[in-house]
């Protein structure tokens, strides 16, 4: 993880005994299994053709693995478990004959094409047998994702060349002691690794056990610290993964010798920093290694990160934005790069979100798009910041998308079905609100939104259900309580209209102990209702109670009013529908008289 620089498969040279004979050294692949009968067969089919031999030791299998891989035809020895995965992957090298060593767990796969990148790769084997290999692996946890690493599979077999380390054995530091050459490829294995918590949270504490055991006897091993560090941070013990990561990162050698290991424990403790909200911690240590390696996108895209957090937005900005600059390819660290990716560009918009830079933040998104364009949340997060800045039509286009790959939620039906209201596709707007009632009862905005649009559409039977089903969820809706009033004055029912007044004024604080004697001072008291709610600066709510008010006793005096903040409003079209609307309701004709103030 030092530059980010490119790394590409080594090109093949021609290695060639006397005369021109290709030398033809040999490939064995070797294994470690227990009860792995399910996954054997998968795993060696597709590379036996490219190896020439094949070992597979046995820890202890009970379910057939051993007749199985003696089929496929394999070499196949016992091995008692000892808690020591070195000592059986060292094993399976003792009874290796091949020039080259490449080791498979069971749950690894090969595809087609990587089989073809190794058989090419094993025909510019040197001699000298002085070069080692990374395959890029990818691996997928419920937690973690998918992930991409490099990891040293294909080695040659030298004297010493041996696996060290009871749990996650490495080759790599004795070859490089031995002076054999890391090479990365582009040869790719897909590590399918476990499904379920229960058995990862197993899996950590046998791992955590052995790790311990091996402290024991040797606690200057910084690399045991490494593993030990990153266990206790995936059971969520991050404090005392901190311990084991400053033990690495406070060693002066390792420091100045080995400044990529230095490096990936650093990342990971600035981590576990911000984890535990120790934020001046992580600022500090991401501050110092943003200024030992500048060009290190993930270094800055961990700074910018961490001042989120404390809301230091311009800040992030600066970080966030230069991290995009340095391409975050894969490294020795497991990454979960399209995570990352997506952390890096939507942590990024929020921050432009958070200074008021609406436009940049879906910016900022659209080019994560681009790289990832059926990023359900990415489409998501556009269509709300499209109904926000009245982008309507993509708003529509964006939550179509995401629900076509079967991730619509009741949330994106409903603000889908908003984007069709304000396009005039009332229809479609229906129906996604009706769905996404049918996937949550309880959600309050279809709810509302169907009443306002069966009350435009004047099917007020279906408002008045729709907006008494929203008070069931909600009692404190100003809006649906104004509506409710209109409806509830068109069909008479004065008793529930002096109801949805009584609410409205007690939401507002307004005296309540009146009698009335007739609709003008019922009228009159939506005018009061108004006048709050527009010192409240809610001019929408405020215009409702105006029309309200118009509806329930006419006068000039209200139309007036109506005319006046519709005008100021920019809602003068829809406010002059609804005059009429009530006109004809209350069947008066355009004389002059109608408008003298009551």
């Amino acid at each position: 993880m030092k530059k980010n620089k490119k790394k590409r498969m080594r090109k093949p040279s021609s290695h060639l005994g006397q005369g021109g004979v290709p030398l033809n050294l040999k490939l064995s692949l070797c294994m470690i299994v227990k009860d792995e009968a399910k996954n054997l067969g998968d795993c060696i089919h597709p590379v036996k053709p490219v190896v020439d031999e094949i070992i597979v030791v046995d820890t202890g299998s009970t379910d057939g693995t051993q007749e199985i891989a003696r089929e496929l035809g394999a070499k196949v020895f016992n091995f008692p478990w000892c808690d020591d995965f070195s000592a059986a992957r060292n094993e399976s090298i003792r009874q290796a004959t091949g020039d080259y060593i490449m080791w498979l767990d069971a749950d690894d796969r090969v595809d087609e094409t990587e089989v073809r990148k190794i058989e090419l790769l094993k025909k510019s084997f040197p001699r000298k047998r002085d070069e080692a290999y990374d395959a890029i692996v990818t691996s997928h946890s419920p937690i973690e994702g998918t992930t991409h690493f490099y990891q040293m599979r294909i080695f040659p077999r030298v004297e010493r060349g041996l696996f060290e380390g009871r749990i996650h054995e490495q080759v790599v530091y004795n070859l490089q002691r031995l002076g054999v050459q890391r090479i990365p490829t582009e040869i790719r294995i897909r590590h399918s690794g476990y499904v379920d918590l229960k058995t990862i949270q197993q899996k950590s504490e046998r791992n955590l056990n052995i790790l311990r055991k091996e402290l024991e006897t040797n606690p200057e091993n910084l690399l045991l610290h490494f593993y030990t560090g990153r266990t206790l941070a995936g059971m969520g013990r991050q404090m005392e993964a901190v311990f084991h990561m400053r033990r690495i990162t406070s060693d002066e050698r390792i420091r100045r010798d080995e400044k990529a290991f230095y490096l990936e424990a650093s990342l990971l403790l600035g981590k576990y920093y911000v984890e535990l909200k120790l934020y001046d911690e992580a600022l500090t240590l991401f501050r110092h290694l943003s200024e030992e390696d500048p060009e290190n996108g993930l270094v800055h895209f961990s700074l910018g990160e961490a001042l989120f957090q404390v809301r230091d937005y311009p800040g992030a900005i600066e970080a966030l934005r230069r991290s995009l600059l340095y391409p975050i390819e894969v490294s020795h660290l497991p990454v979960n790069i399209e995570r990352l990716h997506y952390h890096q560009h939507h942590t990024l918009a929020r921050c432009y979100l958070e200074t008021g830079e609406g436009l940049l933040a879906i910016d900022v998104l659209l080019k994560f798009l681009g790289r990832y364009p059926d990023h359900s949340q990415t489409l998501k997060t556009l269509g709300l910041l499209s109904l926000e800045h009245q982008r309507f039509e993509g708003a529509g286009e964006y939550y179509e998308r995401a629900i076509q790959r079967g991730e619509g939620s009741d949330e994106d039906y409903a603000n889908l079905g908003l984007a069709y209201r304000k396009l005039g596709r009332f229809d479609e707007a229906e129906r996604n609100w009706n769905r996404a009632l049918q996937i949550n009862p309880q959600r309050i905005e279809a709810c509302i939104n169907l009443g306002h649009l069966h009350h435009q559409q004047k099917d007020y039977p279906k408002a008045l259900e729709r907006f008494k089903e929203a008070l069931d969820i909600d009692s404190n809706l100003m809006d649906v309580r104004l509506a409710l009033s209109g409806i509830y004055f068109r069909f008479h029912d004065l008793e529930n209209l002096v109801r949805e007044c009584d609410a409205l004024m007690e939401e507002l604080n307004l005296p309540r102990d009146i009698t009335l004697n007739g609709y003008d001072e019922l009228s009159d008291l939506y005018e009061r209702i108004k006048e709050v709610l527009s010192d409240q600066g809610r001019p929408e709510l405020s215009l409702m109670a105006y029309h309200t008010s118009f509806m329930i006793h006419p006068s000039g005096d209200v139309l007036d009013k109506i005319i006046s903040q519709a005008g100021i409003s920019g809602g003068l079209e829809r406010s002059m529908e609804k005059i009429k609307d009530v006109l004809g309701f209350h069947q008066i004709g355009p004389s002059v008289s109608l408008f003298e103030k009551s």
